[in-house]
């Protein structure tokens, strides 16, 4: 229980028992308590409204009130309280975080009036509510048949093979997952999004591309969309925006000039030394505070990255690159990312030393994740290259996820769980202390944003 976890922090220590027993369609219960009168003070001053609140409080508040009286059903989500400043309280959070919501009151006879808050913009903001907030109840956040509608004008211009190997590009959201068309896709990472499409996650991935070729000019018409709230933009949360086919097609220099002229925020997460070609566009963006970039380091054995990631740039060409940015002044991260038990998990301290010399000023790091179709193609993978430690890296893997392959549960599908997950935390927290890296990146402004107005030029507030 997420209460029973929490409080320990503040030496409130509580027993569990049973609260309700399970009977019909309703489950078991259980509950916590307490008898101390310090700690029923204590547990009170915690629960009590905060002045102001933080976004971390925001955030718990949506998801406890979303548990306890929250519904999620047929596209809808709605969260209900009989208390008007609890109602108020979910609206300001809601506020807080750029939802769109209304707010009903339900009268019936005999039956206290409920104040119901129902969350606009459909499946794409239901799930960055939940994403957001984070409920503990699964099963209240099924999204199973519901198709992801886009109002964006956009169509597959082509399909055709290449006869080369890259690798699926697309702007993402701030929540980290991959969002287009009526596909949903977590991000590790855009395999499963080509199978959806009816194409081979293995070798079509490899061999098929989908490029927005006008995706600047799709950019430029959302930025100067007169509801438009302005939030920093990733680029790379699901596949590198700096691949091979970037060289050409300049796609992702094409958004950065729109991001720059509109002194947009944007966060970039790259495998590749060529986001340094864009260094004329970022390091003035760093000057303003609206950019910054990641460089996943996966391992710092070329040879073993020569297999993992042919196609992305050697270990010690992305330190250097992490070396240029941070001397440019763009802020620079280090992600140590997938870890990989038995291949890579021994390098963490390693690779940390390497990006805190070269200038990186925060890092962080992600266990190897294996959803739907990428847990089999990861198995291949590992029976080819190192057949001789295959066993051991899926048994270590399944240990950190409760027993599978994968495990999808927000809050623990990026690191794990577990003794063995625990101490991954653990060796990675006392390097980045010992080497003066940050935890998070700094943030980016958002008051700096200009929308572009038709043809081109910039608009006036």
């Amino acid at each position: 229980m997420r209460a029973q976890d929490y409080l320990p922090d503040f030496e409130i220590a509580t027993h569990e028992s049973a609260f309700q027993a399970a009977g019909g369609a309703r489950g078991a219960m259980q509950a916590i308590r307490t008898h101390a009168l310090w700690k029923v003070d204590a547990v009170r001053r915690l629960v009590g409204w905060p002045t102001p609140p933080t976004r971390e409080w925001s955030a718990g508040f949506l998801a406890g009130i979303f548990d306890a009286g929250g519904s999620y059903g047929q596209g809808v989500l709605r969260i209900g309280h009989p208390d008007e400043q609890t109602i108020g309280w979910v609206g300001r959070c809601m506020r807080s975080f750029g939802f769109a919501f209304a707010v009903e009151r339900h009268d019936r006879p005999g039956v206290r009036p409920t104040g119901v808050v129902t969350l606009k913009g459909g499946l794409r903001e239901h799930l960055r509510f939940f994403h957001t907030a984070g409920p503990a109840i699964a099963r209240k956040q099924d999204i199973t048949g519901q198709a992801l509608g886009c109002d964006a004008r956009l169509r597959v211009k082509e399909i055709e093979p290449l006869g080369k190997a890259f690798r699926l590009y697309d702007i993402t959201t701030e929540t980290g997952d991959f969002i287009a068309n009526g596909v949903v896709s977590h991000n590790c990472y855009a395999r499963p999004s080509h199978a959806y499409l009816g194409l081979s996650p293995g070798i079509d991935f490899e061999t098929r591309l989908f490029a927005k070729d006008d995706a600047a000019r799709l950019l430029r018409e959302e930025l100067a969309r007169p509801g438009y709230r302005c939030e920093a933009i990733n680029i790379g949360s699901n596949t590198d925006g700096y691949q091979p086919i970037e060289r050409g097609r300049r796609i992702t220099r094409s958004i950065l000039e729109v991001l720059r002229e509109t002194s947009h925020p944007v966060a970039i997460v790259t495998k590749s030394a060529l986001v340094e070609r864009d260094l004329d566009l970022l390091a003035p963006m760093a000057r303003e505070g609206i950019a910054t970039v990641v460089m996943s380091v996966t391992t710092l054995d070329s040879r073993l990255s020569g297999r993992m990631e042919p196609r992305a740039s050697a270990p010690a060409r992305r330190l250097e690159a992490i070396r240029r940015l941070s001397a440019a002044g763009v802020p620079v991260g280090v992600n140590v990312a997938p870890i990989i038990p038995f291949l890579t998990d021994h390098e963490i301290e390693a690779i940390l030393e390497a990006a805190a010399g070269a200038g990186a000023s925060w890092a962080g790091w992600t266990l190897v994740r294996l959803p739907w179709e990428v847990k089999d193609l990861f198995r291949a993978w590992l029976e080819h290259h190192v057949p001789l430690k295959a066993a051991h890296v899926m048994s270590r893997l399944n240990e950190m996820r409760g027993g599978r392959d994968n495990d999808p549960r927000f809050g623990t599908r990026m690191s794990g769980e577990g003794l063995l997950a625990d101490l991954l935390h653990r060796r990675f927290d006392a390097a980045c202390r010992r080497l003066g890296l940050d935890p998070r990146p700094p943030g980016l402004a958002r008051d700096r944003f200009r929308p572009p107005a038709a043809g081109g030029q910039l608009g006036l507030f």
